[in-house]
């Protein structure tokens, strides 16, 4: 199978001896890390100082700073007993200074190509180091893992910055007045300038009309995000952005039989997972009840029972005997952690009212966010501190591509003449009026996809749907003209037209709301010294997921074919084969939603008076609006789009406050 993985370049990841023997020391640290490049003059003190003050989280942390010539870093500490030079986030080595946060899995991969002895105890931020003063930005092709760092030449005075692939690891930077100031959070840069800056106009109107911004948009003007898979280097005053990772969504896979594909799959997933748990003191997994985040929890669990390590479940579910009724997975998530004897805690709670959550939020994101997941994560962050866990393991992404549901490539199959594939798709069920019929409607369909080739493909989105949820807005008509919302909101759901099934694929696990949810997570779970990690993003999963013959995904009437089959024995059979998924994956948010009536229509009430939010929102709209959501009406479900409201909420508190100082 090793042959297999190599001839698709994908990465080593034969890393547990590293992560057993020293993974701890990785995870004595929790981030954020952070600072200033100033070589003339040199770092300014005040400004580390508002730096380091604005990082404070629930859990008590002390910093632990570096300086190196124009260089000032800090990182945040959860161990006293840790030193600068155990943390592995700190290094120099002539001329260069790496701070990162970072955990890489092919350590010993890169250990052999640099031609170091594997036993030798060196931190990932000496090892980034290492490769980048032996390959330079191509360093970045070798490093499998999370990451985010800075390297500074003290010399040359040059700034050299990578993100990882998929953007697990945030990077907020600004270049402002010979100062170059970066962070793992945003806040934090903010602390570091001078003059708080106004919020960057296509941000604000993102977040009005449900967009997530690019992804190297922040929420400010002349603050920015470096995308993922990207590199950055400040050279003689002047920035490069640069992508330095892009998957071939040409890239084939053929194997002989469909039992190989099966195995390929398993073996990478269980490693994905197995690298992100190992070196760990105490684990814990998302439980929501569906498909990836059981397949992440059993895969999880049984590595954690073989390393002794400490293991729970935390799960979201609604509260009991409420007079509410709202369907939630607990039946699902308590077959699984009876299934596995796990210990599973389930929060049924927000912990703090609504109000207060989204002031919190708008402390530890330093602005209003696009997505709310983070926000009404509250409980599940705090059940998971009080319990000890230090990594939280989720089945975020693979939705998007490792275990997306997809339709029959049909159109590729008889590209590439596929007959017995065609056939075997067709008749799977025998001969019926159904599978008879249905070759002249495929026949029909390929001829008319020849001559008629869209810009945009049509979604379940339907012009008539997003007119309700646009409709459904209460935003003031003019400003929305004024400022072209209503554009913005329909280009959201344009789908750029790609007939082929991996094409589809690599544009869906690009889009902008990966990286971001998980920014937000970042800083959500630092709060409680909770490192987050997504195997379901695993790079070496998306390469190969992309490779597959588009068959295996749909295969034989059954959705997620090739996951499915991949997690058998991980787990229960009425988890696996389960073809819907209900409820929220929050479920209590309603709860609150419901009882804070008062408190949250008298927020929207007090906020209309001022006059820069009174030019955006039609504020008399804002109690029909809440009165739909707490009545769910099933045909309403649509378009009454409840995330959005939280955001409008938050604009509000943002904005109010900008307007009391």
């Amino acid at each position: 199978m090793h042959h297999m993985l190599k001839s698709f370049n994908l990465i080593s990841s034969q890393n547990k001896t590293y992560h057993r023997k020293l993974g701890q020391i990785n995870l004595l640290f929790m981030p954020p890390v952070f600072g200033i490049v100033q070589p003339i003059p040199a770092p300014d003190r005040n400004k580390i100082k508002r730096m380091a003050d604005a990082a404070t989280y629930h859990m008590a942390r002390r910093l632990i700073t570096q300086d190196h010539g124009g260089l000032s870093v800090a990182a945040a500490v959860r161990n006293n007993s840790v030193t600068k030079e155990d943390t592995g986030m700190f290094s120099e080595s002539g001329n260069h200074v790496i701070v990162a946060d970072a955990c890489l899995y092919n350590r010993h991969e890169i250990l052999y190509r640099l031609g170091i002895d594997k036993k030798i105890e060196m931190g990932d931020a000496a090892l980034i180091l290492k490769a980048y003063e032996k390959w330079g930005d191509q360093c970045l092709k070798f490093l499998y893992g999370d990451f985010a760092f800075v390297i500074y030449d003290t010399q040359s005075r040059d700034i050299f910055c990578g993100r990882d692939p998929m953007g697990v690891r945030p990077f907020f930077y600004t270049w402002q007045e010979n100062t170059f100031i970066f962070s793992s959070e945003l806040r934090i840069v903010l602390a570091g300038l001078d003059r708080k800056p106004e919020p960057d106009p296509d941000y604000l109107h993102d977040s009005l009309a449900g967009i997530k911004s690019r992804q190297d948009l922040s929420p400010y003007e002349n603050i920015f995000r470096l995308p993922p898979a990207h590199f950055l280097l400040l050279k003689k005053d002047k920035i490069q952005v640069t992508r330095y990772w892009l998957p071939d969504e040409k890239s084939a896979m053929h194997l002989k039989t469909e039992n190989e594909y099966i195995e390929m799959f398993r073996e990478l997933l269980v490693n994905a997972v197995n690298m992100r748990s190992s070196g760990v003191s105490s684990l814990g997994s998302e439980l929501s009840g569906g498909l990836d985040s059981s397949a992440v929890t059993g895969i999880s669990a049984d590595h954690a029972v073989s390393g002794n390590i400490p293991f729970h479940t935390f799960s979201n579910v609604f509260p009991e005997n409420t007079g509410l009724e709202f369907k939630d997975e607990r039946e699902f998530i308590w077959e699984m952690n009876c299934r596995k004897n796990l210990k599973g805690i389930n929060i049924d709670g927000l912990g703090i009212p609504v109000i207060e959550l989204l002031k919190q939020t708008l402390d530890v994101q330093g602005v209003f966010v696009q997505q709310n997941y983070n926000v009404f994560n509250y409980g599940l962050f705090k059940a998971a501190a009080d319990a000890g866990t230090e990594v939280l393991l989720s089945g975020f992404g693979g939705d998007e591509l490792v275990s997306a549901r997809v339709s029959v490539p049909w159109n590729e199959l008889i590209n590439g003449r596929q007959w017995q594939i065609i056939r075997a798709e067709l008749f799977h069920q025998g001969i019926t009026l159904k599978s008879v019929l249905k070759p002249g409607v495929l026949a029909a369909r390929y001829l008319y996809s020849r001559i008629y080739h869209p810009e945009y493909r049509a979604g379940v989105f339907t012009p008539d749907l997003l007119d309700k949820r646009l409709d459904n807005l209460p935003l003031n008509r003019s400003y929305a003209e004024q400022h072209q919302l209503a554009q913005r909101f329909r280009d959201k759901y344009k789908t750029p037209f790609r007939e082929n099934l991996s094409s589809r694929q690599l544009w869906r696990i690009s889009r902008a709301h990966i990286p971001q949810r998980m920014e937000y997570c970042y800083s959500a779970g630092a709060q409680f010294g909770i490192e987050y990690r997504y195997p379901l993003l695993d790079v070496n999963l998306i390469l190969a997921c992309l490779a597959f013959p588009p068959w295996m995904k749909q295969h034989l009437g059954v959705n997620r074919y090739l996951f499915r089959e991949a997690i058998s024995g991980f787990v229960p059979e009425s988890i696996r084969l389960r073809n819907d998924k209900s409820g929220s994956t929050i479920p209590h948010t309603y709860f609150s939603l419901v009882r804070e009536k008062e408190q949250i229509l008298g927020l929207i009430q007090k906020c209309s008076g001022i006059e820069f939010l009174s030019e955006i929102f039609d504020f008399s709209r804002f109690p029909s609006w809440y009165e739909k959501l707490v009545k769910r009406e099933e045909h309403d479900l649509n378009y009454l789009n409840p995330g959005m409201f939280y955001t409008y909420l938050m604009i509000m508190l943002y904005y109010s406050r900008e307007n009391r100082e």
